[in-house]
C-alpha cells in the first residue's frame, strides 16, 4: 500500500471533503438512484452497483494513495456530493481524472467549480502528473462549463452512442499560469 498522496480530508471555502469509505454507502446509493442527477452521468445505478462503486473507490485509495471524497456543506453539514481524483484507462492511455457529482439541491451554487479548482491544486501539487483530465456526457453542458471555467479545454470525444464522452484536460504549465494569474 503506497502512502497517502492526498489528504484524508480537506476544506474549501464552503465544502468539506472526506475520504470515501463504507459509511458513505447509503449516501452514494441515494445519489445513484436520483434520476435527475444520474441523467447527467449516463443513467441510474442500483444498490449492487453502488456497493461496487464504493468498494472500488476504497481499493483505489489503498492502491493509489488518492481517490474520491464525499462532500458536505461546511455551514449546514448537509451531504452535498462526491468528487476526487482517480486513475482511468482510456483506450491504451492511463490518465488521472477529476470527477465530481452533486445532488440537485446543490446545483447552481458554484460548488463544482470550487471543488474542481481545489482538486487541480491538490493533483498538480501532490501527484507526479503533467496533465489532469475530466469527462462529461455531451448532454451535461453545466459540467462542460465548469471544466472550461477551471481552465480545462476539450481535447477529444470518445466512445459512441450512449457511451460517448467529451474529454477535457489541463496541463501543469497551463494550471500554473492560471494559478499565478489568480494570485495577482
Amino acid at each position: 500500500m503506497p502512502p497517502a498522496l492526498l489528504p484524508e480530508s480537506f476544506v474549501t471555502q464552503r465544502l468539506r471533503a472526506e475520504r470515501m469509505s463504507q459509511p458513505h454507502l447509503p449516501f452514494v446509493t441515494a445519489m445513484h438512484a436520483d434520476t435527475a442527477l444520474m441523467a447527467t452521468m449516463g443513467g441510474t445505478r442500483d444498490a449492487a452497483a453502488s456497493r461496487r462503486y464504493v468498494e472500488h473507490n476504497m481499493l483505489h485509495w489503498a492502491e493509489q494513495g488518492y481517490g474520491m471524497y464525499v462532500l458536505t456543506e461546511r455551514d449546514s453539514g448537509a451531504l452535498a456530493g462526491r468528487a476526487g481524483l482517480k486513475r482511468a484507462l482510456s483506450g491504451q492511455v492511463e490518465r488521472v481524472e477529476i470527477a465530481y457529482a452533486f445532488t440537485p439541491p446543490c446545483w447552481g451554487r458554484g460548488y463544482a467549480s470550487e471543488i474542481t479548482r481545489a482538486l487541480l491544486t491538490l493533483g498538480f501539487e501532490r501527484l507526479p502528473v503533467d496533465v489532469l483530465s475530466a469527462v462529461a456526457i455531451p448532454a451535461n453542458a453545466a459540467s462542460m462549463r465548469v471544466m472550461e471555467k477551471c481552465g480545462m479545454r476539450w481535447i477529444e470525444t470518445t466512445g459512441e452512442g450512449e457511451a460517448r464522452k467529451l474529454r477535457y484536460e489541463i496541463r501543469r504549465e497551463q494550471w500554473r499560469a492560471l494559478a499565478g494569474a489568480d494570485q495577482r
